[in-house]
């Protein structure tokens, strides 16, 4: 059980005070030396309703109290905002979404968006968001003080089949049904929600590059794509075609003998990530039976994320892993670009 309590400190967030708690002037909120924004939190006597909802809609949560799912929250960092330094008086801005990468991760997806400061008025907004909105609505009013006309929204996500881009689409009001706690929706007047990066030309060829940096000898060489994975099992059947689509892409640009798409699930339960991991395994070991070197990459957005889980996993074999994400690369910068031209 300690592991799975482990596991689920991943996911959850602190709670925060809820929209209609901000007065016209903004919100409430609690800001740290490098300008970290973290909304109040509300009483938990008033999110009764919201514990039974994340009951119901996450499985893993179902057998748990109110008292173990908060204590488990506090040992989470906050969902907040994060605003970057702002050079221009543009009047469009970027709210970048993401779940979270730890400390260190959250800094790197920080200075790997400042470049943004001199063309938009940009601010990150970080946080699962499965039982507020608020760290998300308080980085809108902020932009939005700077008498912005246009905003993009990047979910930093390789896919857009999974329950937390859908919680997000939910507050944006794109989708009809909360994936998670039924959150506050925000106001969505000049707000345009980009989609996810998935198997886009900079993605394809972020990752071609990984691949290539720990290649020696490509022709006797293997390669791994590697994700998170999503919970749902059609989710995951869709994010393996996203995978697929990248891979024919490294061996239509390269000479590596084949490249295989693997998901950890690594959300689902223990005996649906463990089968992947055994496929992997076996993989690995095949491969390698056959005289080929192994490289493994990923689609990960962060090179902070379940890297070391990953590792953990397959400690002992013979394999070469790029735990780089593709948050950090410059390609990814250029996505954004892209996709707000092609608005």
């Amino acid at each position: 059980m300690k592991n799975n309590y482990i596991k689920l400190f991943l996911l959850l967030p602190f709670i925060s005070v809820n929209a209609e708690a901000m007065d016209n002037m903004g919100c409430h909120f609690s800001e740290d030396e490098s300008g970290k924004k973290m909304p109040h939190m509300m009483p938990m006597s008033s999110m009764e309703t919201k514990y039974d909802q994340l009951r119901t809609k996450v499985a893993p949560l179902a057998g748990l109290t109110n008292d173990q799912i908060n204590n488990m929250m506090k040992m989470m960092g906050p969902n907040y905002y994060w605003p970057l330094p702002t050079n221009n008086n543009s009047k469009e801005a970027l709210i970048i979404l993401a779940h979270g990468f730890g400390k260190q991760g959250d800094y790197e997806l920080y200075n790997s968006m400042k470049d943004f400061g001199d063309d938009y008025v940009t601010s990150l907004s970080l946080g699962m968001s499965m039982m507020t909105s608020d760290h998300i609505n308080c980085s809108l009013i902020d932009v939005k003080n700077n008498n912005v006309e246009r905003i993009y929204v990047v979910p930093v996500s390789s896919t857009p089949y999974n329950t937390l881009v859908r919680q997000w689409r939910y507050i944006f009001k794109l989708e009809n049904q909360p994936t998670y706690a039924d959150v506050n929706q925000v106001d969505t007047q000049g707000v345009m929600f980009l989609e996810p990066i998935s198997d886009n030309i900079y993605a394809k060829k972020i990752i071609l590059e990984y691949a290539k940096e720990i290649s020696i000898d490509e022709k006797n060489e293997v390669v791994i794509i590697i994700a998170h994975g999503p919970l749902d099992t059609d989710d995951n059947e869709k994010e393996l075609v996203i995978m697929d689509n990248i891979g024919k892409y490294i061996m239509d640009n390269s000479e590596f003998a084949t490249v295989r798409s693997f998901t950890l699930q690594d959300d689902a339960g223990k005996d649906i990530r463990d089968m992947n991991v055994s496929m992997i395994k076996d993989f690995i070991n095949n491969s390698n039976n056959n005289g080929k070197k192994v490289l493994m990459v990923s689609n990960l957005m962060s090179g902070k994320g379940i890297q070391r889980s990953i590792q953990k996993d397959f400690d002992g074999l013979d394999y070469t892993f790029n735990s780089k994400g593709l948050l950090t690369h410059p390609y990814f910068k250029e996505w954004i670009f892209d996709s707000i031209d092609s608005q």
